[in-house]
């Protein structure tokens, strides 16, 4: 078994626990996430694992990414930042991810789609941030979200429309 599978497997025991304030627990495994998830590297493998390693990474980065997600909701009203910073990470992540040439089209076209998901998140973040405090802070935040997504997915050559 390697780590990314491993990986797996963990994250998988966290839901079935079903203890959704077991926030430290998923920290811990969105922490030591392998980074064989967020690369193509063992794409290179022979035809029959490539179906395979395809299939748990798209797994995978769907458990990772709802990961963040919860961790963020958690933290989001009491540390906003730290919260902020788990909607960040996937994005960040998944640029990455969407740049990488080694990826396959279908890893990319969802990882485009995510990110048009998530700068919709992270808008929505700044938004309701506004009402607590440091409203310039948000406002100037949101609007350098938008301009430095809509460089980067004009630089994607809008593939993100394409698929």
């Amino acid at each position: 078994m390697d780590d990314l599978q491993l990986w797996l497997v963990t994250i998988k025991a966290w839901y079935r626990e079903d203890k959704p304030n077991n926030i430290t627990s998923l920290s811990s495994i969105i922490a030591t996430t392998p980074t064989a998830l967020f690369t193509a590297s063992k794409l290179n493998n022979p035809a029959t694992h490539q179906h395979t390693h395809h299939d748990q990474q798209e797994e995978a980065l769907a458990y990772w990414l709802d990961g963040c997600q919860k961790i963020c909701h958690f933290h989001s009203k009491q540390q906003p930042q730290l919260a902020f910073t788990y909607i960040q990470l996937p994005y960040a992540k998944l640029q990455a991810l969407v740049c990488d040439p080694q990826q396959n089209a279908t890893t990319k076209r969802w990882g485009l789609k995510k990110l048009d998901t998530i700068i919709v998140t992270l808008l929505e973040f700044c938004q309701n941030q506004q009402q607590y405090s440091q409203l310039q802070s948000w406002q100037q935040q949101s609007r350098d979200l938008i301009d430095l997504h809509v460089i980067f997915m004009a630089a994607q050559q809008h593939l993100n429309l394409k698929y």
